[in-house]
């Protein structure tokens, strides 16, 4: 620490010092200060931000290095720092030195990295405050973050602390070496970004991101960053009292300023900085140009070297950038913290919105962004839906345009499928509003019979158009003729090795669901079981299409009566996605509502609730609150609360669904009929039993013809029904109702599942409202030992109703027992 009057000898040199011309001023303060390092340093440090508060010139940058260097002895080879023993130096900065070092005291073997703190960085006072970050560091926990092992301070006052070791390169080298592309850029810089969110959930701020704090060393084959280097970073609620720290040209203004008002925001900035030079190769000037216009104006040689080093040519490089990470860079940047994102956790939302092809959230309005990456994340073969399109206009009128014409028109096509697809995307029953579907059937027979004629020597396009027609035979319940259809496409892919891998794991993706609709079990679970396998081994760029089938599998094993399995994989599924995609990605709003529904029929309703809440929230933004996917979330949430006995606060939503879904759909539509049972439990728990009737009977039937008696709806349809007739006094009608359905739950369920421990359950009311109290205690046992079977011992509120019961058997075998 400086004295008083050395901070007086400090004051004269900086005013002297920033009079002289800047090429004069190294050769000065070698001069002056040659006697003091420490004064030389400080003196350093204010000319360099004086200079410019976000960057040192090169020649004061280096002398602030060696200044900051020379004033610490190195390390003999063998000097302990409790249980380590230091073998050599492998870095130095402004804050101490690093050794490679390893356990020494016999416990185990061990490589670290172990820093030894530069003694003038802490005083006595923040000697105490480093015991009690390093306590801070140690507890946590991320795969981007190097783990801290130990820390403390020697006889001497030097504060050391050991982490993990990573043979790794700084983000930067190892992207220009391994001539990663951008998307891998930013894929990885969104990993480190994750590290960054946990850090700042335990309250750290690491305060000197950089490319040299953030390894890059491969794991199992596949690159992961690591985090190193919290030596500066700071307790959240202590960093105003703490020293700026950073690295010019990757610390925020605020860091430089006098009075060192940082917070999350300065780690934000610091991510924006190595966003921006890994997208463009060098880091932000203090008020930076986008990216794609500093590649604009490099010389041409090296504008080519850039992009070369990111797989691209220097005009698709900057296209990539015009497209959302422009935005994103600039954003973080912002000199005013007010103007950054709020928090890491928003800058993580924008980047995984740009890398899943969405307008991220920075870009603001962009009308012509939206369009292009709407084309890019919903790509198909050249004019897949072109070639749908003339299948629709053939079957519907004359038309002058032909498949050949169509493939010429390819760069056009291109940009006009993804509309015309989504055109296509009517012929789903929740959109298309319960028209009349044999037109659409009819078209879509036309469209396939052309498609395996005319586009034969098209593999990928041909395998684009069965896709198309697939998921809408699906949304129209033809599921045998969608099956047929995504073989078909599996069929090509298996001709084609390596060329049609993402068409085939969609297909895979929809044939398990067309499995799962149709009550096919067994096979939508083999289906997704491989599907998840192909998409994990595939490129990285199809990895969230194995989390999707997870979410999806889970439901699977759920319906099974799989419960743990369900909700293991379920929440793996959602955290996954949740990692990858934007708030607002369909893929994770369809993964969190599975996810909820699990959830809530386990009993855990509180935390279904807050998932169905952000679901509905995010779907009304983007679609509106009577748009069939919001609808279908605010339905779930109705359920949530019939689970949750909260009846009256379930039918007032339930009636409104219901009037809405026969406005848009008709009376005849399962939507509506589905809501209007569930309206009908509401009302019976209530005890307005008369009035519930008709809901359930409609809902019952209904189900039966649609779908079979057997089905998995029918099945809960018909069990509800029998749940109604008991409560309005026909025990003996609910009781052969419960005993059919027992027998075809155990056939097509098997007895360990819990519609079939439901069931029992409502066979036991059956016979006990009719005096059978032995009967009912047997069937009450047994349900019992089935939910244990499914849920097991812990979850007391699915356990509660079976519970219920056998207390009422019980009681009414003691009145028994007394009247005799």
């Amino acid at each position: 620490m400086l004295n008083t009057d050395a901070w007086q000898r400090l004051t004269d040199l900086f005013h002297r010092a920033t009079e002289l011309p800047e090429a004069e001023r190294i050769t000065f303060i070698h001069a002056q200060t040659g006697d003091d390092p420490e004064l030389q340093r400080e003196l350093l440090a204010l000319l360099a931000a004086d200079t410019d508060p976000t960057r040192l010139h090169a020649p004061l940058r280096e002398a602030v290095k060696v200044a900051a260097q020379a004033s610490e002895a190195e390390v003999m080879p063998g000097t302990r720092f409790g249980p380590w023993a230091v073998e050599r130096m492998i870095g130095a900065g402004g804050m101490g030195r690093v050794y490679l070092a390893r356990r020494a005291d016999g416990a185990y073997e061990r490589q670290v990295a172990l820093k030894l703190v530069r003694a003038t960085a802490l005083d006595e006072r923040r000697h105490r405050h480093f015991e009690y970050e390093c306590r801070l560091l140690a507890q946590m926990q991320h795969p981007a973050i190097a783990q801290i092992h130990d820390a403390g301070i020697d006889a001497d006052g030097r504060a050391w602390l050991v982490m993990e070791y990573i043979h790794g390169q700084p983000i930067s080298a190892w992207c220009d070496q391994h001539r990663v592309d951008l998307r891998q850029r930013v894929e990885l810089l969104a990993k480190a970004a994750e590290g960054v969110q946990h850090a700042h959930q335990k309250g750290v701020i690491h305060r000197d991101l950089k490319p040299g704090n953030i390894l890059v060393a491969a794991v199992d084959g596949q690159p992961l960053p690591k985090i190193i280097d919290f030596g500066i970073a700071m307790d959240a609620a202590a960093a105003d009292d703490a020293p700026g720290g950073g690295t010019p040209g990757y610390m925020s203004p605020e860091q430089a300023r006098p009075g060192n008002d940082t917070d999350a925001r300065s780690d934000v900035y610091s991510l924006g900085a190595l966003l921006y030079e890994l997208a463009c190769g060098a880091p932000p000037e203090a008020s930076p140009v986008p990216p794609s216009r500093y590649l604009r104006e490099q010389p041409p040689a090296r504008r080519a070297e850039l992009a070369a080093q990111r797989g691209s040519t220097p005009a698709r490089l900057r296209r990539a950038l015009r497209d959302g990470l422009d935005a994103i860079a600039l954003k973080a940047l912002q000199p005013e913290r007010a103007a950054r994102y709020a928090s890491v956790s928003s800058l993580l939302d924008d980047l995984r919105r740009w890398l899943a092809h969405y307008p991220p959230h920075a870009a603001g309005p962009a009308r012509w962004l939206g369009v292009r990456t709407f084309v890019r994340r919903n790509r198909l073969a050249v004019a897949a839906a072109a070639a749908v399109a003339v299948a629709l206009v053939a079957g519907l009128a004359a038309t002058t345009w032909s498949l050949r014409e169509a493939r010429q028109e390819a760069a056009r096509a291109r940009v006009t499928s993804e509309f015309l697809a989504s055109v296509l995307d009517s012929v789903d029953p929740a959109v298309s509003q319960d028209m009349d579907k044999t037109l659409m059937l009819r078209v879509l027979d036309d469209a396939s019979q052309r498609a395996v004629r005319e586009l034969a020597a098209y593999p990928d396009i041909l395998a684009d158009v069965e896709l198309i027609i697939a998921v809408n035979q699906v949304g129209l319940e033809e599921y045998d003729r969608a099956i047929a259809h995504l073989q078909s496409i599996r069929s090509l892919a298996a001709a084609q090795p390596g060329r049609l891998q993402f068409q085939e794991l969609r297909a895979m993706q929809v044939l398990g669901q067309a499995y799962l609709l149709s009550d096919r079990l067994k096979q939508a679970d083999a289906t997704f079981v491989e599907g998840i396998a192909r998409a994990q081994r595939g490129p990285a760029a199809h990895r969230w299409l194995a989390l999707d089938m997870q979410s999806r599998r889970a439901w699977v094993l759920f319906v099974q009566g799989q419960a743990d399995a369900a909700t293991r994989l379920a929440r793996e599924a959602f955290d996954g996605l949740s990692r990858q995609r934007p708030a607002d990605d369909p893929q994770r709003l369809d993964a969190a509502k599975r996810y909820a529904e699990i959830l809530s029929t386990s009993g855990d309703y509180a935390r279904a609730m807050v998932l169905l809440d952000e679901v509905i929230r995010q779907r009304t933004r983007v679609h509106g609150r009577e748009h069939p996917q919001t609808l279908a979330a605010r339905r779930d949430l109705a359920v949530a609360r019939l689970q949750q006995r909260d009846f009256a606060g379930a039918e007032p939503e339930l009636r409104q669904l219901a009037a809405i879904y026969e406005r848009l759909y008709g009376a005849d539509n399962g939507f509506t009929v589905s809501t209007l049972g569930m309206l009908g439990s509401a009302l019976r728990e209530q005890g307005k039993v008369r009035e519930a009737g008709p809901y359930y009977r409609a809902t019952m039937e209904w189900n039966a013809a649609r779908y079979g008696t057997d089905s998995f709806s029918a099945v809960i349809t018909r069990h509800n029904h029998a749940n109604w007739l008991l409560a309005d006094g026909q025990a003996e009608a609910s009781e052969r109702e419960q005993r059919a359905l027992l027998e075809i739950a155990g056939r097509t369920l098997g007895r360990d599942n819990h519609v079939t421990a439901e069931i029992l359950r409502g066979l036991a009311e059956a016979e006990l409202a009719q005096g059978r109290t032995q009967a009912a205690r047997v069937h009450a046992n047994e349900s019992l030992r089935a939910m244990r079977k499914v849920y097991g011992d812990q979850n007391q509120a699915v356990l509660r109703d079976v519970r219920d019961t056998l207390a009422k058997v019980e009681a009414a075998a003691l009145a028994e027992a007394g009247a005799r």
